[in-house]
């Protein structure tokens, strides 16, 4: 059986930054806990998350 291995892509003004899920494990925290941390961390940048 195959196996999709799809992931979260955390973008910086449009920019491919990291992947959140690695992020969030090294972290040790939960994926929208990431996704806020990420948020809070960059205030003046647009940050988008994309699941690929």
């Amino acid at each position: 059986m195959r196996r999709i291995h799809k992931t979260v892509w955390c973008y910086l003004d449009g920019k491919k930054h990291c992947d959140v899920v690695k992020w969030a494990l090294a972290a040790n925290v939960m994926l929208p806990e990431a996704k806020r941390m990420l948020t809070a961390q960059y205030p003046d940048m647009e940050v988008t998350f994309k699941s690929e």
